[in-house]
């Protein structure tokens, strides 16, 4: 049997559907013929309108921590890394050779001139020693507070700079071998570690003119550094 066309054969659109049980029904007719899809124009939408909804409120820009305090919460973190440091040059008797010298013994000078020169057994494992340890308590401390302790004396912490967390391992790695780990160990080398400290000591004072108040090593890491409540260190 063959299908019933629109008035004239018109083009393509909705017309009264002529299978349709009941009438108001439209059918769609694609210029050649019916296709099964169907409407009912006087029936209510299937959807409604989604209702207004107000913007969600801009996060509010965090409060970057001071150039002092981070300065502060640098030289507290430092102290422990200096005892460790105190602690393996005695166990290459710096501490004899320093009293020998003090009495004016001109050998024990020799000693500890040779000791300092980079390169020496005793420079080596000081650095070494020091860069393993201080990767430990920078990034365990980061990862797991956001803060060292010396960053929660002065009330201070780091988080990601898009999002308020606690820096992943990534961050706190990436921070903590543009910091300390990288210009450390090059310290160790003739030439390099000149390099090194120039490159350090403007790290440390990029905040200063920086418009987020990050350090280089923040922008590596995507972090920057806010303040916070201070805490007694447990």
């Amino acid at each position: 049997m063959t299908s019933p066309q629109p008035p004239s054969s018109q083009p393509p659109g909705w017309y009264p559907d002529p299978y349709a049980a009941t009438p108001g029904v439209e059918r769609w007719w694609n210029g050649l013929q019916w296709l099964a899809e169907t409407r009912d124009p006087t029936a209510p939408p299937a959807w409604a309108p989604a209702s207004w909804a107000q913007p969600a409120a801009a996060e509010p820009e965090p409060e970057a921590a001071s150039w002092g305090a981070r300065l502060g919460a640098y030289l507290l973190d430092i102290i422990p890394m200096v005892v460790l440091a105190m602690v393996v040059l005695g166990m290459f008797g710096w501490f004899d050779l320093v009293g020998r010298a003090a009495e004016g013994d001109e050998a024990a000078f020799a000693e500890l001139e040779a000791m300092s020169a980079p390169g020496s057994q005793a420079s080596v494992a000081s650095i070494v020693i020091g860069a393993i340890a201080y990767c430990c308590y920078n990034v365990g401390f980061h990862m797991a507070r956001g803060q060292t302790p010396g960053k929660m004396l002065v009330g201070i912490r780091v988080r990601m700079r898009d999002e308020d967390r606690l820096p992943d391992a990534r961050a706190a790695i990436v921070r903590w071998v543009v910091q300390q780990g990288a210009p450390q160990l090059l310290s160790g080398f003739a030439g390099l570690g000149l390099l090194a400290g120039v490159f350090s000591i403007v790290d440390h004072l990029w905040p200063l003119w920086d418009p987020r108040r990050q350090a280089l090593h923040d922008k590596a890491a995507r972090t920057i550094v806010v303040r916070a409540p201070r805490r007694r260190v447990s």
